[in-house]
């Protein structure tokens, strides 16, 4: 299997797809980066479940600074491969995201589309409740339309719909800036 970059420095150009990775599809990643292109167009970008690299080499063509975590050697693989081969410099970090929440830092744009055998209100709370996403930062969850994730407190909460799938979107709030005393 193999599937397009659709936009930025790679545009175009071909991945190769591990039999591992459940791609998401073009539909869902051009409605993600438009989205994205309009409310946060640069910063850090974090992929918690890299997969076929879709989401994650598809953010750094388009310009973001990002880190990809992935557990199954043979994605991890095709994600070096892809990344050399559409000469996009990104940061690439074997393991499992849960485990290594506490070590991976903050980001501006964080985004997670775990395996769907995955708890995934459980993770999403998981990630909600860590530091991963920066003050004004964006979580963005894709999960199937069934699914509902709820409010967090701290973050604004946005869904929309792509069929059988959904991107929930939460908007961390700007933490308080200290008055002057």
């Amino acid at each position: 299997m193999s599937l397009r970059i659709l936009g930025g420095t790679a545009r175009g150009r071909s991945l190769k797809v591990p039999d591992s990775a459940r791609p998401s599809g073009a539909r869902i990643r051009k409605s993600l980066f438009d989205l994205l292109a309009a409310r946060a167009p640069e910063g850090t970008f974090m992929d918690l479940h890299g997969g076929s690299g879709a989401i994650g080499l598809e953010a750094a063509s388009r310009g973001y600074a990002v880190t990809l975590v992935e557990q199954d050697s043979r994605a991890v693989k095709a994600l070096e491969t892809n990344a050399r081969a559409l000469d996009l410099r990104v940061r690439i970090i074997r393991g499992e995201s849960q485990k290594l929440l506490p070590r991976l830092g903050s980001f501006d744009l964080v985004f997670s589309d775990p395996p769907y055998e995955t708890d995934i209100p459980t993770l999403t709370a998981q990630l909600l409740g860590s530091e991963i996403v920066a003050a004004g930062g964006l979580l963005i969850c894709q999960h199937p339309d069934r699914l509902k994730l709820p409010e967090y407190p701290g973050y604004a909460r946005e869904v929309r719909e792509y069929g059988s799938n959904s991107l929930t979107l939460y908007e961390r709030e700007e933490t308080d800036k200290v008055a002057d005393a």
